[in-house]
């Protein structure tokens, strides 16, 4: 039976890219740059006012008292410029610099009287308050690398450099499948020994976090030629992934069906508490992931397998854990590694971690409460309240 990181190093091993495309600034959001951006001008393009004040020459400071505004100046308008001895020009915030002006000087340090303005008595240096030409980027310069996360703040920086289309990697084509004859459809009303259909939610709005919509979702029975007739209906997805059916129960059949489907079996459970039944295997072009049926261990999966896999796919690096001090006494209940749900909790002093009581790998409410999962290491039978451990948000991209 393979170690976590013996399981996923396998598992990343078959990770590929799914080609790049260009899309609208406007649904670029939370989709993998697929290029390195350049600056396409200096910034700022000009030098800048960081406050409401007054432009004047560094040079007149100390010799001169009161200074004579000559104009004013508004973002977006035109450089005016600023010659005479003496002389102030009234900024705004984001106005371009008159040239000649090196020195502004904030709006709450001066007093203003029939066009003639006087200063407080300040430790002054040149270009204070000034926001030089290109000291953000300068032109051609690389603002951006490839293989980033576009988040928000990524979006409103492209939206600056006059980017309306990006090159970003292209999705997989998703399809999930969970199996058992007790799952019903959410909408579906359910008998006392029924229970509804979670994981394929779940495993789909954890793809959502990475703007992939998944292209096909069944609920199938315990029934061979169902199970193999969905398998081959979604034949041509880049990711497969199926939920139940995968231990060792009488109509646990999703392994001896994807070896009839074609597909090569890489390794079937791994030392790991929840999750251990995982399976994993390779298509013709699919790759396929093949998770208990517990909530707890779907979630569980996810999150150490098969988000790994695919980071590297976009070519971005595994999302790491953190180190966190536990606030509790834990004790492991088998000799493999363990993840354990938990939120955060926070002093004047420091955030560490609290365990949600946990039920099993069914207990789907757990998981609901938390903020993600901390990892209990195999070699530790108990760990200690102040001990730091390994710790990873569901939700962090």
């Amino acid at each position: 039976m393979l170690t976590v990181s013996e399981a996923r190093h396998l598992i990343v091993q078959q990770a590929r890219s799914y080609g790049v495309e260009t899309v609208p600034l406007s649904e670029a959001g939370n989709r993998i740059l697929a290029e390195a951006v350049y600056a396409d001008r200096d910034y700022p393009p000009f030098n800048r006012s960081a406050v409401d004040g007054y432009a004047l020459r560094f040079k007149d400071i100390g010799h001169i008292t009161s200074y004579r505004l000559v104009a004013q100046m508004l973002a977006g308008e035109p450089v005016k410029a600023l010659t005479e001895e003496g002389t102030c020009i009234k900024i705004m915030t984001g106005a371009p610099v008159p040239q000649g002006a090196d020195l502004v000087i904030r709006v709450e340090d001066a007093e203003e009287r029939e066009e003639m303005v006087q200063f407080k008595m300040l430790p002054l240096k040149r270009w204070q308050n000034i926001a030089l030409q290109g000291e953000d980027a300068k032109d051609g310069t690389m603002v951006l690398p490839h293989s980033i996360v576009i988040n928000p703040s990524i979006v409103g920086l492209l939206a600056s450099l006059g980017r309306a289309t990006v090159r970003v990697y292209s999705l997989p084509r998703v399809a999930v499948i969970s199996t058992g004859d007790e799952i019903k459809a959410v909408e579906v009303a359910v008998l006392p020994h029924q229970i509804r259909d979670s994981n394929s939610y779940t495993i789909a709005s954890f793809f959502r976090n990475y703007g992939i919509e998944t292209v096909s979702r069944q609920l199938v029975s315990d029934r061979k030629e169902e199970l193999k007739k969905a398998v081959e209906h979604v034949r041509g997805a880049d990711i497969l992934i199926l939920s139940g059916g995968v231990s060792m129960g009488s109509a646990d059949f999703v392994p001896e069906v994807l070896a009839a489907c074609g597909v090569r079996k890489l390794f079937h459970k791994v030392q790991i508490k929840p999750g251990k039944p995982l399976w994993f295997g390779v298509g013709e072009k699919t790759v396929v992931f093949a998770l208990p049926g517990n909530p707890v261990s779907c979630q569980v999966a996810f999150k150490v397998f098969i988000e790994p896999f695919l980071r590297a796919c976009f070519g971005l690096t595994a999302l790491p854990f953190i180190k966190l001090p536990l606030t509790s006494v834990r004790k492991k209940k088998s000799s493999f590694e363990e993840y354990f749900p938990c939120t955060l909790v926070a002093d004047k002093a420091s955030t560490g971690l609290l365990p949600v009581k946990n039920n099993g790998s069914g207990d789907f409410t757990s998981l609901a409460c938390s903020a993600g999962i901390a990892l209990h290491p195999a070699e530790r039978e108990e760990l200690k309240v102040g001990d730091l451990v390994d710790f990873i948000f569901w939700n962090g991209i």
